[in-house]
Order: C-alpha cells, then sequence, then structure tokens
C-alpha cells in the first residue's frame, strides 16, 4: 500500500515537508540569484540617485533652574534690595523647560525665521537665504523626481498656471502677523526645512542636540550655527520678556522722578541762597516746605534708583546661560545615503523575494515534487 493510499484511508491532510522544500529550494536557487542581482541593481540604482546629505550637530549644555525661587546669590550681595518687589517669594515653576525646545524648531514662526538666515554657498560663491537654497540648489531624490513627476504632475502644471513664488520669501511683518497666512510655496518649503533641522535631549544630563541636514557640507554646518544661535535667543526673550518690561517701566519712572528731584533740590538751593538769615516766620515755612519737598523727592528717587537696580539683577538672573560644549563642524563624510546598509537590505529583501517565488511555483504546480 502507497502513502497516498493510506493518507485517503486515514484521512490526514498533506504534511508539509520541510526537508523536500528546502530541496527544493537549492535545485531552484538560480532564480533566488537572479532576485539578489535585480535587487542589488536597484539598491545602486537608489543610491546613484540619491543626493549626498551632510548632518552638522552642536551639543548645548542648557541651564534648566526654574525662575528663580528665593534669593540668588547675586541678588544677596545686594541684601535688602532682594525683598523689593517680593523677589524673595518662592516663584512658579518654568513653563518653558528644556523639553520643548525640540517642539520650538519645529514650530512655524520659528521655521518662517530660519527661512530668513542668510548662508554663505561656497559652491555658488554667493550669499543666500534657506529658503532660496532649498528652492534652487536642492537636489531631489530618484523617488521625489519620479513622485513629482507622476503624482505631482497636475499640481505643477497649476502652478504654472497660476504663477508660482520661487523663493516663499517672507517678510518679518508677515511673520509677526496673526492669524498666519502661508503660500503653498512657502508651506512646503516649511515642510522640508523642518525635516532638515532636529533638537533632541542628548543622553548627557542636561544636554541638547542640535542637528541641521543639507546637502552641502559647509551650510550644514552654518546653519546648525544659527539654529543655536535663534534657539538661545528665543528662549533667553521668552524668560526674560517680564524682567525686560518692567525694567523699561522703572527706567522711565527713575528718569521723570529725578528730574522732580533736581528740580527740588535747586529750588531749596537758591530760596536758601537767596535768604541766609531767615529772621520771618513766613520765610521759616517756606525753607520748611521746600525741604520736606526735597526730602520726599529724594526718598522717592532713592527707592526707585533700588528697584531700578534690582530690576537689572532680576534681568541678569533670569537670563539662562547656554554652553557649546560641541560646537559646529563642517561635516566630512555624507550622512545619506548610507551606501553599505541600502545594499545590505537590497540582498537580503532579493533573497527572500527569490525564496517566495520559489514556494508560490511549488503551491501553484509551477514546481512539480519528484
Amino acid at each position: 500500500m502507497t502513502e497516498e493510499e493510506k493518507k485517503k484511508i486515514t484521512g490526514k491532510p498533506d504534511e508539509i515537508d520541510l526537508i523536500e522544500v528546502f530541496r527544493k529550494i537549492l535545485d531552484y536557487r538560480s532564480i533566488i540569484y537572479k532576485c539578489i542581482v535585480l535587487f542589488f541593481l536597484a539598491g545602486l540604482i537608489i543610491v546613484l540617485g540619491s543626493p549626498k546629505e551632510y548632518k552638522s550637530e552642536v551639543v548645548l549644555l542648557v541651564e534648566t533652574s526654574s525662575s528663580v525661587s528665593g534669593m540668588s546669590g547675586l541678588l544677596q550681595q545686594f541684601g535688602g534690595l532682594a525683598a523689593l518687589g517680593g523677589l524673595g517669594a518662592t516663584a512658579g515653576q518654568e513653563a518653558l523647560t528644556p523639553k520643548l525646545y525640540p517642539d520650538i524648531v519645529k514650530s512655524t514662526p520659528f521655521l518662517l525665521e530660519t527661512m530668513e538666515v542668510k548662508l554663505t554657498d561656497s559652491k555658488y560663491d554667493s550669499t543666500l537665504m534657506v529658503s532660496e537654497y532649498l528652492e534652487r540648489h536642492t537636489r531631489k531624490s530618484l523617488g521625489q523626481f519620479i513622485r513629482a513627476y507622476t503624482i505631482g504632475l497636475p499640481g505643477k502644471l497649476i502652478q504654472l498656471i497660476k504663477g508660482r513664488n520661487r523663493a516663499g520669501q517672507i517678510q518679518t511683518e508677515d511673520i509677526n502677523a496673526r492669524p498666519l497666512k502661508l503660500t503653498p510655496g512657502q508651506s512646503r518649503l516649511a515642510r522640508e526645512l523642518s525635516k532638515r533641522i532636529k533638537a533632541r535631549e542628548g543622553e548627557l544630563s542636561n544636554t541638547l542636540i542640535i542637528s541641521a541636514e543639507m546637502q552641502d557640507p559647509q551650510l550644514a554646518a552654518q546653519l546648525a550655527d544659527s539654529l543655536v544661535k535663534s534657539l538661545t535667543a528665543y528662549v533667553i526673550d521668552y524668560r526674560t520678556q517680564k524682567a525686560r518690561t518692567d525694567l523699561r517701566y522703572l527706567e522711565q519712572s527713575h528718569r521723570e522722578v529725578e528730574m522732580k528731584f533736581i528740580g527740588a533740590q535747586r529750588k531749596l538751593a537758591a530760596f536758601k541762597d537767596r535768604n541766609m538769615n531767615i529772621i520771618t516766620a513766613s520765610g521759616k515755612i517756606t525753607e520748611q516746605n521746600l525741604q520736606a519737598e526735597y526730602t520726599l523727592a529724594f526718598d522717592i528717587f532713592n527707592t526707585l534708583s533700588q528697584q531700578l537696580e534690582q530690576a537689572k539683577l532680576r534681568v541678569q538672573e533670569k537670563t539662562p546661560v547656554f554652553k557649546e560644549m560641541e560646537p559646529a563642524k563642517v561635516p566630512l563624510s555624507k550622512n545619506k545615503p548610507r551606501t553599505s546598509l541600502i545594499l545590505i537590505a537590497m540582498v537580503f529583501l532579493g533573497g527572500f523575494v527569490g525564496i517566495v517565488v520559489i514556494l508560490s511555483k511549488m503551491a501553484f504546480g509551477a514546481i512539480r515534487n519528484e
């Protein structure tokens, strides 16, 4: 009795013979080789068709202290000044923490300002904005090129008909306007820039890593350096905004009070010069009034002078400190495309596809069991 007859009698389904499957895969391994070669060539096309990208990183040491909670060493040197304006009271927790810095870098206003940063392109020997470089001098990958002239072809035709704002330049007043209204070109460039700049927390405590990726290594380093300056300026402006507003108010009040104090001082001095030996009661009363006016003006002037110094110290205290542990450097090697990784992945994918093809042929009877 044969095996097939036994199976019919027992009613057991066919079991997969893994050894037989493995033997068939070895017998038809030429299919696997062909698939590997095809996928390897496809990987080469992808590598050769992808523009080189260079990445520059900056490692920042960030001050993580929140708003001043109690007196710092700087204010303690002035003793009672810290008590003026309630500085000695415990302040609330700082709203803008380093964890939010990556979100700031990705925010639309920050991207629009970064697009206006001017870079020096050594290849073209010119100074141009980031938006201009992304628009005119950035090479598209093979996938982007195919997508642009297949799926994106109708959109390109519409842009040609309507007219296109190539550089997508944004003036400062447009950035500050609310609500923001971006053109399609500006929105596209902002998305492209968002993919190229990043900020993330470093492995070390209180560190922030800012990176920029461009197709020119020199521009990548310049953009990374500009990102550090823009981000630190943003954070400093946020943290010191209230303190600077108070300082401007106190400076204006101090000038007004100083003028009144000088006026009262001159009036008292002039009266004493004209009346060296006061005999009359009215003269003494006038001198007492002028003296009281001078004393009041002096007290107010002295108090505001102390508060003004306190406000200056407050601005200094609120200003965060950033230290570059690792400055921006011109990258010596490309970050993308990763040639070896792509080719290895394509070889493995080709082998897998080859095995799937052999198994499919076995399943549909194209390869018969011998």
